[in-house]
């Protein structure tokens, strides 16, 4: 069938598709391609004994209003044959967003026989519905896995650079399927190609070379592909009705009939119009290699790749510095990866430079801009070269070494580097699962050279991004020293640590700033784009060299797209730029900038001052949990109850002391001694508070509250001042906890700026918080435990309104406003639940064996559990919860409400009223 326009027709066929109207409804959306496809052939129901489209000796169509009803119309299609003697070939049954189409030849033997043995005196409608309620729902499932081509709306779900469809995409193959019905053979699309290489694989000796032999002829491998043998036995593709072949593929001579056959009996969909190229299938190389060697993936970070993303980059580029970069620039890419970066570029740019640690990638680059025109006539050089089967480090030798390597090889080409160098990549990233043996046995171990190191620091020289940025500066500043008038761009992929900077790598920034002027740049969120785990923000920046000693001021300011969605760059990048900059318009509005430095400062800051011996300082951490030393281990030296003892003895940590007077807690609340600290915070009285607070946005789900120093990151309140500062700490971070802007995972948590005139209601809300929120208990730690002459310590609860003694009743109550009232509201109910606890249940005694003796607070003790009118909410809780007490429980639903009511109202202050984020 020869090749026609049938723009307005297939946007008509998809609109049927769309549609939810029942079949006949829209009907009239249904025909016009197949009418425009066929023309005289093309046939409907008068003429067609019922059938809804029939084309002789090639198509019978069945149209149903939903997907359920797809094996009615397939039954019914092949009735057709019975009892009225249709030919066809082709099956397809149609519904809303849903398509299946089958060759007769291939159906399976049950489903033909079926058919055979229908009555061919009943209508095609009748027999569809009875022979699919006499099929099983294994033979269903056979049927379905026998159509070579099936859409379901859950397809249609989702992102399509996920396997997810697309209906514009799917439109195309489904028209290329029309236009070839005559051929048998099956199409190898973007949804099973990896299930196509995975099937070759038997062909060839090792599994990379599957690979490798689809990326060599999926350029070539269309509806008229053979195999050509050449004299030496090697295999090459030959497509397009002869007139292009591909490069030689190895294949073992025993396999080579069975490979010829599958070639020869498949073909790769392809449609410029659609915007899907070969190059899309290059784009997903990463996928197709983590099927065959996740190892491999995971210790090169190649799967840190995305192609829209890459395509979105560039015009990024393009579009806010095009006027800065011209032919004049030679782009490089030093860790290629699967190419998706550098083959995205179609500017201005003559030449690119691909370089790669490993061989395999290299080859995969080097077919990729190979069937790219632009890129052909353009021009590239891959280094090495790929018949050296070798790959180039670009952290293990001096700067001069490298560029001495470059040179050398684009002089063969005649081309020299007196133009500056565009550095365009996305560097491997540190795993931090990933170890040296794993990374040697890959082969994919970075040596870093001391040069290197000098610049980043040991640290800092750890994280392998920096390591890349470190080499780029030595490059660009032993180019500049050549060309003293060039000034090479860095467009990068990095986390944003070094562009905040975080300590670790301040004083690399100060040495990058000496040389590079930040340019501008955008964030998006990392596991968006990448199959990674974890979620942090990723930062796209560009940078021009600018030797400045006294440093380059740069305000790294940045376009948030951390909310951006995969599925928002899902346009057609192979359109005109106009339509792609319209496109993108579309997807950035509303978008706003942010910021990224050091001046929002740390929240540590408000701690007020406090002892230490002489002198006076800022309260510091408290940890009670250190690393053993050798000489402890298998000794008894930590504060543990005695029966504790995988944590006594299998516990590489030391924590407390045995004979501590006083009492901490782990984070499941067991008891630890420990002895009193350099500041003189412990106490064995309910007049203080303790706290486990992170500093980081990507701890705050850490954050907890005891009545006894945390082991580790533990900060106390101990008076009005330092609980006004601790309290709001551990009140920020659960009011932002999951809800934080994706670009602060990186900073320290600052202090909000808190009005004057909101001072009071801010901390009210805070106290009431914490109040409901802690994790308090009233316990007592035995004598002579863990070891002989340790004394009983006796654990009361600071956070007990009904405790005149507490630090809240002596401290904090007080300080609550009456309006507005929400946190007032809080503390009464609190107050109310503690009044029913005492009046009704412990009525001023202990409760004795209250069946919390499995609680960690109790479970390491001999006595009998224990609760007291003071007990923390955490264990009268689980006691009404054992016990069935519906008033206790009623009243402590309505806390919980209330206490949601208060972080919301925190979280509110700070975003809206404090602009914590602005």
């Amino acid at each position: 069938m020869s090749a026609q326009k049938v723009g307005e027709e297939l946007e008509k066929f998809k609109e049927y598709l769309r549609s939810e109207s029942n079949e006949d409804a829209k009907r009239h959306l249904l025909y016009p391609l197949f009418k425009k496809l066929f023309k005289d052939k093309f046939k409907i129901e008068s003429d067609t004994y019922g059938a809804d489209i029939y084309v002789e000796g090639q198509l019978i169509v069945e149209a149903k209003s939903d997907q359920a009803q797809w094996l009615e119309g397939f039954y019914q299609a092949l009735h057709y044959h019975k009892k009225f003697g249709l030919s066809y070939n082709t099956i397809i049954v149609v519904a809303h967003k849903f398509i299946a189409i089958w060759k007769l030849n291939k159906l399976p033997e049950y489903a033909t026989i079926l058919s055979y043995k229908a009555n061919a005196q009943v209508a095609p409608n009748a027999v569809g519905k009875e022979n699919a309620r006499r099929t099983s729902n294994a033979q269903k499932v056979e049927i379905k896995d026998s159509a070579f081509y099936w859409l379901t709306p859950k397809d249609l779900e989702g992102d399509i650079f996920l396997g997810a469809k697309n209906l514009t995409t799917e439109s195309f193959e489904i028209l290329k399927i029309l236009n070839n019905l005559d051929s048998d053979r099956v199409q190898i699309n973007t949804h099973n190609f990896i299930n196509a290489i995975d099937h070759i694989k038997s062909y060839f000796e090792h599994p990379i070379d599957a690979v490798h032999a689809f990326y060599t002829m999926v350029a070539y491998w269309d509806i008229t592909s053979t195999v050509a043998e050449t004299e030496n036995g090697e295999l090459r593709v030959v497509g397009f009705k002869g007139n292009r072949m591909s490069e030689s593929i190895k294949v073992s001579h025993k396999h080579v009939k069975e490979f010829r056959k599958y070639i020869e009996t498949q073909y790769v969909f392809t449609n410029e119009g659609s915007g899907l190229t070969v190059d899309y299938y290059f784009s997903r190389f990463d996928e197709v290699l983590a099927k065959i060697d996740p190892e491999y993936v995971k210790q090169h970070g190649i799967f840190f790749t995305n192609d829209n993303l890459s395509k979105f980059a560039l015009w990024f580029v393009k579009e806010n510095f095009s006027d800065k970069l011209d032919e004049n620039y030679i782009v490089f890419d030093p860790a290629g990866g699967s190419g998706n970066l550098v083959s995205s570029w179609h500017g201005k740019l003559k030449h690119k430079i691909v370089s790669e640690l490993q061989p395999d990638l290299l080859k995969i680059i080097e077919r990729r801009m190979k069937v790219d025109p632009f890129h052909v006539e353009s021009g590239f050089t891959i280094i090495p070269k790929t018949s050296d089967n070798e790959g180039l480090n670009f952290l293990d030798r001096s700067s001069k070494d490298y560029l001495s390597t470059l040179e050398r090889e684009l002089k063969l080409k005649n081309i020299s580097l007196d133009k500056p160098i565009a550095f365009l990549l996305n560097p491997p990233y540190k795993n931090t699962d990933e170890n040296v043996k794993a990374r040697e046995e890959t082969a994919s171990h970075y040596n870093i050279h001391p040069s290197i190191i000098e610049l980043t620091g040991e640290d800092a020289g750890k994280e392998r991004y920096l390591a890349f940025l470190g080499q780029i500066l030595n490059i660009a500043k032993e180019q500049v020293n050549t060309y003293t008038k060039l000034h090479p761009v860095v467009m990068i992929f990095t986390p944003t640590s070094w562009l905040i900077p975080r300590p670790t790598y301040i004083a690399f920034r100060e040495k990058w700033d000496k040389h590079f002027k930040f340019h501008s740049g955008f964030l998006v969120t990392s596991n968006e784009w990448f199959k990674l785990d974890g979620k942090w923000p990723l930062a796209f920046t560009i940078w021009i060299y600018n030797e400045n000693e006294k440093g380059n001021n740069n305000t790294v300011k940045v376009l948030d797209l951390t909310e951006l969605e995969k599925q928002s760059l899902n346009i057609n990048w192979n359109t005109d730029e106009e339509t792609i900059r319209k496109e993108i318009k579309k997807v950035l509005r509303g978008k706003k900038n942010v910021v990224l430095n050091n001046t929002r400062g740390d929240i540590r800051d408000t701690l007020p001052e406090i002892k230490k011996g002489d002198k006076i300082i800022s309260q510091t951490r408290y940890d009670f949990s250190t690393a053993k030393q050798d000489k402890d281990k298998d000794k008894l030296v930590s504060g543990f109850p005695l029966k504790d003892e995988e944590r006594h003895f299998v516990l590489k940590r030391k924590c407390g002391n045995p004979d501590g007077e006083f009492v901490g807690f782990m984070d499941d609340c067991t008891p630890v001694r420990v002895k009193q600290d350099s500041l003189n915070r412990m106490s064995i009285k309910p007049d203080r508070v303790w706290f486990r607070l992170d500093t980081v946005f990507i701890n705050l789900n850490q954050t907890k509250v005891f009545n006894g120093c945390a082991d580790n990151r533990s900060y106390c309140g101990y008076d009005l001042p330092s609980a006004k500062s601790t309290f709001s700490w551990f009140a920020i971070t659960k009011a932002l906890n999951g809800v934080y802007p994706v670009w602060a995972n990186q900073y320290d948590i600052w202090s909000p700026n808190i009005k004057k005139d909101s001072e009071k209601y801010w901390h009210s809300l805070c106290f009431a918080f914490v109040l409901a929120e802690n994790r308090c208990v009233v316990t007592k730690f035995e004598k002579d435990n863990p070891v002989k002459g340790a004394p009983e310590v006796f654990v009361d609860n600071p956070l007990c309104p009904a405790n005149k003694e507490s630090f809240w009743s002596k401290v904090l109550d007080k300080e609550i406003i009456s309006k507005p009232s929400t946190a007032k509201e809080l503390v009464d109910k609190i107050k109310e639940l503690y009044r029913c606890w005492n009046l009704k249940y412990c009525k001023g005694d202990y409760l004795r064996s209250v069946g919390l003796q499995d609680e960690p607070y109790f479970k390491y003790f001999d006595y009998p559990d224990f609760l007291t009118p003071h007990s923390g909410l955490i264990q009268i809780r689980k006691y009404a919860e054992l016990e069935g007490k519906e008033d206790l429980l009623k009243l402590f639903k309505e806390i919980s409400e209330l206490s949601k009511k208060v972080k919301e109202e925190i979280y509110w202050l700070l975003v809206n009223e404090f602009k914590y984020f602005e």
